[in-house]
């Protein structure tokens, strides 16, 4: 079930983002500041973020974020899907929630970045299969021989229908 977070959640949302390879495990610290700091201030900021619940456990995450002086521009800061539910249609779905609730809020474009690193691979065609273009690429982004490749939707094309791209 997608759902907002809630407090409740943090602990689970700051593991599933390790346990999935988001961060690595010695950012687990960052990640529960990033929870911190959502629920402190940033959520009453236009900041949001849902979760899947599947079997009673949480199964995804995706924080997405408003970017200052843009025009109605989004940034889909993380997402994440517990191992054992990849490639099972959940990361599709939520990442359509993340879409529908923007357009239902008549924003723009949603921009996701990610690293160019093989380890990375099933990510960025995810996000091709998605519907995403990829927009740009950063050389030496995140350090040097990791570059970062920007991926772009129009939130006010008329949305595909699951499975169609």
């Amino acid at each position: 079930m997608i759902r907002a977070i809630t407090p409740d959640d943090a602990s689970d949302v700051a593991t599933l983002a390790v346990t999935s390879e988001l961060f690595p495990p010695e950012a687990i610290g960052f990640v529960q500041q990033m929870m911190a700091d959502y629920f402190a201030a940033k959520a009453d900021g236009g900041h949001a973020c849902l979760v899947d619940d599947h079997d009673g456990r949480l199964a995804a995450v995706a924080y997405y974020e408003p970017l200052p002086a843009t025009d109605r521009t989004w940034e889909l800061t993380m997402i994440g899907v517990d191992r054992s539910h990849h490639r099972r249609g959940v990361g599709t779905g939520l990442l359509q929630a993340v879409e529908a609730d923007l357009r239902t809020r008549d924003q723009r474009l949603l921009l996701i970045q990610t690293s160019a690193t093989p380890a990375f691979d099933r990510a960025r065609a995810f996000y091709l299969s998605c519907g995403y273009d990829e927009e740009a690429r950063v050389r030496d982004y995140y350090e040097t021989g990791d570059d970062m490749v920007l991926f772009r939707k129009d939130l006010t094309a008329p949305a595909l229908e699951s499975g169609s791209h």
